[in-house]
């Protein structure tokens, strides 16, 4: 049996493959019932970004193979009918990131983000000719010049592009310095609104060139500008005022206006809890009045051009998200059903601007909700069995689409009918040969105070009700944030493997996770492994009272706020015999300093220098002494969310004390990773981990 354990930790761990000795047997394939393994599920591919043509008829939406490095990443645009009657094919395809489809207002065309080799930037002074049908019929070939400070010859630049829907060439729209990262048709097909970043000033190249590579700390960098192309003459011109960044734009419906998300620097905190949406006219790039505050998402332009709809971050604390509606005609701003037990996101104007549609995330599960305009009552259209991270209505409201994952599936486009869901593409077609573990909401009370709570359970795929069997608890990110009972593979997503592996996985969403609504989210205020622990924990008891989880073989880890809780469980007992910590705020006085979001720790805990003491209550890194439990640290090198000198301060305190700890850096990454040999890598580590002490 050590010999066995050692040899499954070895294999975890080791970055090369280890030979297999003559006396053990072959592994059994995934496809054949075998366990899930991380390369199974570094070879999947995620499909998002779904759009549905106005017509109704045709599903645009993107996929990435997860395998694509982020120096190197692929990704495609993909069409299907949606409804279903021929299978999904690549439609737009290059050896670099495709992304972003956009549908003209009259189906006919698409514009699109692509970072392919771009003629226009070849040769600076090189000329190139388009032409394009409109209503108005087709337009003869116009002939230009790349705009002045054009991106660098051969230049690998993300920049907008078009392609006709009855296929052939992609057709390059802009060169721009800096990349294109958004796309906003006009309601007349005239004209397409993009966003790009400013790029390097001259100055700025030869001071760099000279040896002046250092950052200003919280410094505006490079601002990201509104920009309008007219596709007649192709003239680009710059509209967006100096001072501030944008980050999202709608047109008015009669083209004349524009509603735009901005702040006022370009740090990210700014970005998170202080943009706003602002009236614009881009006739003369003058910013009118506020509409909301706090903007989270948005904005959208009501079809009868009397209101702007968007989401706003629900004071005090930054928690929670609630949908506005600016009234032009008043200037008022009012709430649309603050009192749902759920959390709104992908939120837009039904067709006939009588109701919001949302995707609404409840307990475990997301739904596509209908939210009366004027009552602000909510009605659900399609319950789905999973979580919806997209949607997209044809122009008469009578056609719907999802990016939907399902227990058994990862991410697929859905066509919505009737209330119901039904899956029209199979992008991972080889998940349907896995053995995979069972996936089942579940609910338990708080032992203190009665609270129910909600969360998910996965287990082993030949699971015998009533066997106790070695379980892992595995806590999300947040604490705003949630588990689903849907798709849970991935790097940071650990279930299905685990399951797969012989483990019960137990994924709660305790107090300060969304799902029910936002005095739950905001119940862990002042208060981080507090009640959220005692909810955490409480379930854990639940399972071992049902003959789920062996009391004796239990595991905890997480990523993020899920590291928070792992290395807060370790501190409070000995009832966990591993431990992974993955990027956590383990000590909070210097988390909320030094984080590149300040705001988020101070919307919990206040200012710093007046709740030191509550910030070092919540701190785990002041409690060592306690841990009696293998723990391993697992951070990257170039995160700011939570920078890495926490998950140091974690491992070396344990190491000086004596404890059982190891810890691994990576290079690069950021709080979430993208180099995919280091998301393989955490995963073989995870299992390695687990399987050697429990």
């Amino acid at each position: 049996m050590i010999r066995r354990l050692t040899a499954a930790l070895l294999i975890a761990l080791s970055p090369v493959p280890m030979v297999r000795g003559a006396d053990e047997p072959a592994p059994v394939p995934t496809a054949s019932g075998g366990p899930v393994t991380p390369d199974d599920i570094m070879k999947l591919r995620d499909m998002r970004d779904v759009a549905l043509s106005p017509d109704g008829r045709t599903a645009l939406f993107t996929v990435q193979a997860q395998m694509a490095t982020f120096a190197s990443p692929h990704q495609t645009i993909w069409a299907v009918p949606s409804d279903g009657s021929a299978s999904a094919r690549p439609f737009i395809v290059s050896a670099g990131v495709d992304s972003a489809p956009h549908w003209s207002p009259d189906g006919k065309w698409i514009a699109f983000l692509s970072n392919r080799p771009n003629p226009l930037a070849t040769d600076k002074g090189g000329s190139f000719a388009f032409s394009m049908t409109t209503a108005a019929g087709p337009n003869p070939p116009v002939a230009g010049t790349p705009p002045a400070g054009a991106a660098e010859p051969g230049a690998a630049s993300t920049q907008l592009w078009l392609m006709p829907v009855s296929g052939g060439e992609a057709i390059p729209l802009t060169a721009m310095p800096g990349d294109v990262n958004d796309i906003a048709w006009s309601p007349d097909g005239k004209q397409i609104a993009f966003l790009s970043v400013d790029p390097q000033s001259p100055q700025e190249k030869q001071a760099i060139a000279g040896g002046a590579n250092w950052t200003e700390i919280d410094g505006d960098r490079h601002f990201s500008r509104l920009w309008i192309l007219d596709l007649a003459s192709h003239a680009a011109r710059r509209v967006s005022p100096e001072g501030v960044n944008v980050s999202a734009m709608d047109w008015s419906p009669d083209g004349k206006r524009m509603a735009l998300r901005v702040a006022d620097t370009t740090r990210i905190n700014d970005f998170f809890y202080h943009s706003r949406l602002v009236l614009f006219d881009p006739a003369n790039g003058t910013i009118g009045k506020t509409v909301l505050e706090n903007a989270a998402e948005g904005p959208f332009w009501s079809a009868d051009g009397k209101s702007i709809l968007g989401e706003a971050i629900r004071l005090p604390g930054f928690i929670g998200l609630g949908l506005r509606v600016f009234d032009l005609d008043t200037g008022a701003v009012r709430p649309l059903a603050d009192d749902h037990p759920g959390l709104f996101t992908n939120v837009r104007w039904s067709a006939d601007g009588k109701s919001v549609l949302a995707l609404s995330f409840e307990k475990t599960r997301s739904t596509i909700v209908r939210i009366d305009r004027q009552k602000g009552t909510v009605v659900p259209v399609a319950a789905l069995d999973g979580e919806s991270s997209d949607f997209d209505i044809s122009r008469d409201g009578r056609q719907m689409v999802a990016a939907l994952s399902s227990p058994d599936r990862p991410a697929d486009v859905w066509a919505i009918a009737d209330g119901k869901a039904r899956a029209i593409t199979r992008i991972n077609a080889q998940v349907a040969d896995w053995k995979l573990g069972k996936v089942r909401e579940i609910s338990w009370r708080n032992s203190k105070d009665g609270k129910t709570i909600y969360g998910v359970l996965v287990t082993p795929p030949d699971y015998v009700p009533g066997t106790p069997t070695k379980m892992v608890v595995e806590i999300h990110g947040g604490p705003e944030w949630a588990w689903w009972s849907g798709w849970l593979g991935s790097w940071h997503e650990w279930a299905q493997m685990l399951a797969t592996h012989g483990y019960v996985v137990f994924l709660p969403n305790p107090r300060g996770s969304d799902g029910q609504g936002t005095d739950f989210a905001r119940a862990v205020g002042n208060d981080w492994g507090g009640m959220d622990y005692q909810d955490v924990m409480d379930g854990v008891d639940a399972l071992i009272a049902q003959k789920v989880a062996d009391p004796n073989r239990l595991g905890i880890g997480g990523w993020s706020y899920g590291g928070f809780m792992s290395a807060w469980a370790v501190t409070h007992g000995d009832r966990f015999k591993a431990a992974v910590v993955g990027a956590g705020p383990t000590d909070l006085v210097p988390f909320a300093r030094i984080t590149d979001t300040p705001d988020f720790p101070l919307g919990y805990y206040g200012d710093v220098t007046t709740n030191m003491a509550a910030y070092d209550r919540s701190s785990s890194a002041r409690m060592l002494a306690n841990v009696r439990t293998p723990v391993l640290v697992l951070h990257g090198e170039g995160d700011t969310r939570v920078p890495v000198t926490l998950g140091l301060e974690f491992y070396r305190g344990l190491k000086m004390l004596g404890k059982e700890a190891e810890m691994v850096k990576y290079p690069g990454e950021p709080h979430w990773f993208h180099d995919p040999a280091h998301q393989r890598d955490i995963q073989r580590r995870v299992l390695g981990w687990f399987d050697g002490h429990l």
